[in-house]
């Protein structure tokens, strides 16, 4: 007879020394929690703690595991009038192992999905009567059989790359459940390590016949796929999008399969999808993914570039020196477009967030040089050179445009230790060879 609930929770607190970390405001939930410990199981020691900072909670969940005890974590989807997501993504970047139960007062099936996708365990719905409380927990926990033992050991093995080891664990899951869609895709995962392509990809097909609504095997598919070129990435990532749509990154793979087919109206709905679900769902990814559609798009729609830029500059989404990049890149589009002025208005509201930046002042140098305005683009390259003298060391093109300047505005002395330099770098540059020779004969004349 499997142990009840109840077992399972007072086996995890007492014998394994584990540990519950609340992260929430809610007083109410915080209190019934609280009570329904106490009068279970007994409330000893350190067993349940409870904080409404997620800076606070994370520091002990930190303690819990250098002192090597489990710990489930409880946190409120909403935290601060905001969704938690940031926080659980740094929570399982940083504890992996984490098991965690997501708080809510109601889900739908695409925000549970998310949810499981980001390594949610578990979702209690609010309010929740002890029962259920204690069932969530319990299901949570889930005491180990064999069989999970294996497939843990198997994950295990996959993270150390020791597949052939891992090929074998799965070998032995599958004989003791045949269909196991987890067990098929692990041993997918198992081949893909040793190269074996081809056979990894039928048996992450298989799994999904086992198991349609598995994501696992579906986001291997569309992974390995897209690693192929093949047109199915797009099929495999827009099934996945049907079964999670909340997932801004994998808006943004979507787009990307639009783009190598050439239909960048397409991309852009799903690029607008991404931008909009990062900013509702998690700030930290805005600037991320709003780098990866500039990326993406420079080459061929550099207008959806500037689009995007503008929408993460003008929504103040992302801050402080976080934000240069983004002021960079558009400063270079619209330079490459041959909109000068506009670029040095980007590189001045750059300059306003850090002063004191040399590449952002060489950037406004070169859009001021390429629109003709040469004693401006002077007195911004020696405003980043009085800054730091030797930011420019180590890049050739700096360098060189440096000594360009110099060598146009006839400060020959001034371009000779530049191009000097080039030559350091690459001796092989035959602009900065022809120069420096230029710049010698002036000087001997």
């Amino acid at each position: 007879m499997p142990p009840s609930f109840d077992t399972i929770v007072r086996n995890f607190l007492e014998q394994d020394n584990g540990a519950i970390v609340q992260i929430t405001g809610d007083v109410t939930f915080t209190r019934a929690l609280r009570h329904i410990i106490s009068r279970m199981f007994g409330l000893k020691g350190d067993m349940l703690s409870t904080f409404s900072s997620f800076a606070d909670g994370l520091s002990r969940c930190r303690e819990l595991q250098e002192a090597e005890r489990p710990t489930i974590v409880l946190i409120e989807r909403m935290l601060n009038e905001r969704p938690s997501t940031d926080q659980l993504i740094t929570l399982k970047q940083e504890l992996p192992d984490t098991t965690v139960i997501m708080l809510t007062w109601e889900a739908t099936q695409e925000t549970v999905a998310y949810f499981f996708e980001l390594g949610v365990s578990r979702v209690l719905l609010k309010p929740a009567s002890a029962d259920q409380i204690i069932r969530e927990l319990a299901l949570a926990i889930s005491p180990p059989g064999e069989l999970k033992n294996q497939m843990k050991r198997c994950e295990e093995l996959l993270r150390e790359g020791n597949y052939d080891e891992a090929l074998e664990i799965s070998d032995r899951i599958l004989l003791v459940k045949p269909n196991s869609a987890r067990g098929l895709a692990l041993r997918g995962d198992a081949l893909m390590g040793i190269g074996e392509e081809d056979k990894a990809i039928r048996q992450y097909m298989t799994a999904h016949e086992a198991r349609p609504m598995f994501m696992a095997p579906l986001l291997r598919l569309a992974s390995a796929f897209r690693d192929m070129e093949d047109e199915r990435a797009l099929d495999y990532l827009m099934t996945l999008d049907e079964i999670s749509p909340l997932n801004p990154e994998r808006k943004i793979d979507i787009a990307e399969q639009y783009l190598l087919r050439d239909d960048h109206e397409e991309a852009e709905v799903y690029m607008d999808q991404g931008v909009e679900a990062a900013e509702r769902e998690a700030l930290s990814m805005v600037g991320d993914l709003t780098m990866r559609i500039v990326d993406a798009v420079t080459g061929t729609a550099p207008h959806l570039a500037k689009k995007y830029l503008q929408r993460v500059i003008d929504s103040q989404r992302v801050v402080g020196l976080d934000a240069l990049v983004h002021y960079n890149r558009l400063g270079m589009l619209l330079r490459g477009e041959g909109k000068w002025d506009e670029a040095i208005d980007v590189y001045a509201k750059a300059l306003e967030i850090s002063p004191d930046d040399p590449a952002i002042l060489y950037n406004m140098g070169l859009a001021y040089w390429e629109g003709g305005k040469r004693n401006q683009a002077l007195q911004s390259f020696e405003q980043a050179l009085a800054i730091d003298p030797e930011f420019h060391q180590g890049s050739v093109g700096a360098t060189l445009n440096i000594g360009l300047l110099y060598l146009d505005m006839r400060m020959y002395r001034d371009a000779e230790p530049f191009f000097q330099h080039v030559l350091e770098l690459d001796p092989n540059n035959t602009t900065a060879r022809k120069r420096l020779r230029m710049v010698k004969e002036r000087l001997a004349a």
